[in-house]
Order: C-alpha cells, then structure tokens, then sequence
C-alpha cells in the first residue's frame, strides 16, 4: 500500500491510500481533498497512519 496525490480539474489535489496487485492499481480510501499545501501534508501523514494501522496484526483474546 501507498499514499498517493493526484491533481484534480478543479485544482484541488486528492490524497488516496492505493495498492497494486498483478498491475492493477486499486484505490482502497480517500483521505481527502485539499488546495493547501500544508493541509495536503497532513492529509499524506493521515495516510500513512492508515495504512501503519491497516498493516499492524490485530491482537485476538481468544
């Protein structure tokens, strides 16, 4: 998994959590949407957390 930044016509950028399988790129979530520079850093950093949190095993108490 990935975060990436893609430009939109609108002049926002969205930030999505992507993977690819096989070649075929995914998108699984939309972080968001964003002009501001720094808002859009933010955005990046919330998508790695994402991910870090999607990764990390869960802990079963069976």
């Amino acid at each position: 998994m990935f975060v990436k930044k893609k430009k939109n016509r609108s002049g926002t950028t969205s930030v999505v959590v992507a993977e690819k399988k096989k070649g075929v790129y995914n998108e699984l979530v939309t972080i968001g949407i964003s002009k501001d520079p720094s808002e859009i850093d933010n955005l990046v950093n919330a998508g790695q957390e994402w991910i870090l949190k999607e990764e990390s095993p869960t802990l079963s108490t069976s």
